[in-house]
């Protein structure tokens, strides 16, 4: 066997990778995330009109000369690399293909531990270097970091021919602003929980502190949260975590400025549907998945579905991580959530608010509801209760992961669960299946990790799990998750 190398030429793949389909606003959003996955906590995005240059810089970790080089290759990480929660990248192609949609040239200049690098691509000179980077020595784009020390990162785009048209200037102007503005409005959904939930702060232009918008209104009191699934990958590697939820009626919002805000920049119609997460950052927003079609009715109708990157393949995430495609084998299962939530919508919906209260609101004495599993009938505290939903709504992510786990103790150690069911789910020779297995694992690897932060012991936990009826049956699982937990 023999081989040639076929290397493309670099000015043609340069080129072409202009066309991969960015808008403005997915492209900035492709670029951000970088400087999440740097663990940056303040990110600033600067249009300049009179300079003709985007610049996007953060205080995330910053690279030094070695690892800028590499991050500049195109194609500069294996998709099929295990990757952390904050790593949203996947094809080492975003920073890349993104900057080249909007502009000619692409300059990022760095620092790490008070050292700066920098690094360029240039479409007018690529003919000339091929695939060489372009290195400014005199240290041209230094200034761009000043407010900077120890580490930082800019990225900045220039020759912006996508966005600017030269022979009509008036136009170019409008849309250039247009621009900035359609930015701010995708970035405070696309990363709202980052915003919310880490305290990521994303500035435009300097003065402009984008807030984060959340699709389901979940401080309002009157939001439905319904009950959550998990759809676990054929291999039982990986899941979706499905949380739907039924928006008030526009008679529960406080101000008419609540309704339209929770509508969101796109309307009513446009968000009514399935939000899709990848590591918490969102893909793809307001769409049913052809499984139904959208309905005024079906406004209040909302579902999260939360992803990993390891599940980036099963739902075919394309290189600009904004479409994706419902895998086959979760199309019934999501479609019942999906009628279910939409009924529950329709109901509120036609309400006119003619009551004071929703009928699907539990009554405030409703705390526990029976739940009928392959293991028996079990009571379980009711996750719905809106006095509960608005504790939820004032907890952080750890505070909600705390409550879960609290709870799950009372509904575990209830005096019934003592005294009358232990004997039921002993003599029941059912088990579980292996969704309830996997979702029973997932709530006991959390609860774990929580008890042991909060500084109890390994036999202190053990001997707490070992009592819990309801999982009994995993007692090989527990002593596996115990013992990835580090010593005290």
């Amino acid at each position: 066997m023999s081989t040639f190398e076929s290397i493309p030429k670099a000015s043609l793949l340069l080129h072409s990778l202009r066309s991969v389909g960015y808008s403005e606003e997915s492209a900035i959003a492709d670029i951000v995330d970088n400087s999440i996955s740097a663990h940056a906590s303040e990110i600033k995005i600067d249009f300049s009109w009179e300079n003709q240059e985007i610049v996007i810089v953060d205080n995330g970790l910053g690279m030094d000369k070695d690892s800028l080089y590499e991050n500049m290759k195109i194609g500069s990480s294996d998709p099929n690399d295990a990757r952390d929660d904050y790593d949203l990248g996947r094809f080492g192609m975003g920073l890349k293909t993104a900057s080249l949609s909007l502009g000619k040239q692409l300059v990022v200049v760095t620092i790490k531990e008070g050292v700066t690098s920098n690094a360029s691509w240039d479409l007018d000179k690529v003919d000339i270097c091929g695939w060489k980077l372009i290195i400014d020595d005199n240290g041209g784009y230094d200034h761009y970091l000043n407010d900077y020390q120890s580490s930082a990162t800019a990225v900045i785009i220039k020759k912006l021919d996508y966005i600017s048209e030269k022979k009509d200037k008036s136009n170019s102007k409008k849309h250039f602003y247009s621009v900035i503005e359609r930015v701010a409005n995708h970035l405070s959904i696309v990363f709202h929980r980052y915003i919310e939930e880490d305290g990521l702060k994303i500035y435009i232009n300097n003065d402009i502190l984008l807030e984060a918008w959340d699709p389901f209104v979940s401080k309002n009191v009157a939001t439905q949260e319904l009950p959550s699934e998990e759809l676990w990958t054929p291999d039982g590697k990986d899941c979706a975590i499905v949380q739907p939820y039924v928006l008030p009626h526009k008679t529960k919002f406080s101000s008419e400025d609540e309704y339209e805000q929770a509508a969101g920049y796109k309307g009513w119609t446009s968000n009514q549907g399935i939000f899709l997460y990848r590591n918490r950052r969102l893909i793809i927003s307001g769409t049913w998945f052809n499984l139904i079609r959208k309905e005024p009715a079906f406004n209040l109708a909302r579902i999260k579905v939360d992803i990993s990157s390891s599940s980036d393949e099963f739902w075919k995430i394309d290189i600009k991580k904004s479409r994706a495609s419902l895998p086959s084998l979760f199309r019934e299962r999501l479609l019942s959530t999906v009628i279910d939530c939409t009924d529950r919508s329709t109901k509120v919906y036609n309400s006119r608010g003619a009551y004071s209260r929703s009928p699907l609101v539990p009554k405030l004495d409703f705390v526990w509801e029976q739940t009928k599993t392959k293991r028996g009938y079990l009571f379980k505290i009711n996750k719905n209760h809106p006095i509960l939903s608005a504790i939820r709504a004032e907890l952080s992510e750890a505070g909600k992961e705390k409550l879960r786990s609290f709870l799950s103790l009372v509904e575990n150690f209830a005096p019934y669960m003592k005294n009358c069911m232990v004997d039921t789910i002993s003599k029941n020779d059912l088990k579980a299946d292996e969704n309830e297995k996997q979702s029973d694992l997932s709530a006991l690897s959390n609860m774990i990790h929580v008890f042991y932060e909060q500084g109890f012991t390994k036999e202190e936990i053990m001997e707490t799990i070992k009592s819990m009826s309801l999982y009994s049956y995993l007692t090989d699982q527990i002593k596996e998750i115990m013992e990835t937990l580090d010593d005290k």
